[in-house]
């Protein structure tokens, strides 16, 4: 550092000044987290909207599952679930609180993608728990923002479900690599289910790069 420049110690000490100034406007990470808890809470137990399985799911092997409620205030809860029922269980989830034209949307913008029909509440819990364990027997654990997202079921009672559902394919799992997982990380799945299963136990199908 050159200690005979004043114009670069002055816009410096600005810099701390206005960084000193942000981490006083944020609130303390416990008080984050209380608030993030409160209004899980509170859309856990709001009238549910609609529940939403893609048509072709167990076709596919993969989709997203939308889990709605209507909150008091117009905005509604959200929990998404990205489900691959042949082998990986929950690549993705996420829980936010959005106004109706923000989740009108969003749901338009996903029906492009995805033909959705709705489902029974606890037919869609059923369906996104039972790819959970399939997913954990074979070795693999759901996204981490699984275990917020998830609460947005709230006491809905899978059990009421009398669905059942068939995962792997064709009788066992099925690993199909995703368009965000890097060389190294489809070779680390598949190098696992040779060692969970052993060969001819599983299937995959890897994309070429």
């Amino acid at each position: 550092m050159n200690d005979d420049n004043p114009k670069a110690e002055t816009r410096y000490q600005k810099y701390l000044a206005r960084k000193r100034q942000k981490q006083a406007m944020k609130p303390p990470k416990s008080q984050v987290t209380l608030s993030m808890a409160l209004q899980m809470a509170q859309a856990a137990s709001a009238p549910i909207l609609e529940c939403l399985v893609p048509v072709n799911l167990f076709e596919t092997g993969i989709g997203n599952l939308v889990f709605a409620r209507s909150l008091p205030d117009g905005r509604i809860a959200l929990g998404v679930f990205l489900l691959d029922v042949f082998c990986l269980g929950i690549k993705n989830a996420f829980f936010s609180m959005v106004t109706r034209d923000e989740y009108d949307r969003r749901l338009r913008q996903r029906l492009v993608d995805e033909d959705l029909q709705r489902v029974e509440p606890a037919c869609l819990r059923k369906l996104v728990e039972g790819g959970v364990v399939y997913a954990r027997e074979l070795g693999f654990t759901p996204h981490a923002d699984y275990a917020m997202a998830h609460q947005i079921f709230g006491d809905v009672d899978s059990a009421m479900c009398t669905s059942y559902f068939n995962y792997g394919h064709e009788g066992k799992p099925l690993y199909i690599s995703g368009p965000n997982e890097t060389a190294a990380q489809v070779k680390a799945i598949v190098d696992h289910l040779h060692r969970r299963l052993g060969p001819g136990n599983f299937d995959y199908m890897v994309a070429v790069r």
